[in-house]
């Protein structure tokens, strides 16, 4: 069973931050594009 002590676990978690991190961009570029959308069909 893994419990997460392994020795590869600290790089695994940290390819999981850096992912995340990278990612910043689209999740925030996704949220601008939803605004934008919401707010054609307000007016």
């Amino acid at each position: 069973m893994v419990k997460g002590h392994g020795p590869m676990n600290r790089d695994r978690l940290a390819h999981k931050v850096k992912a995340w991190e990278d990612g910043a961009w689209v999740r925030e570029a996704a949220a601008a594009h939803a605004a934008k959308r919401s707010r054609r069909r307000v007016a």
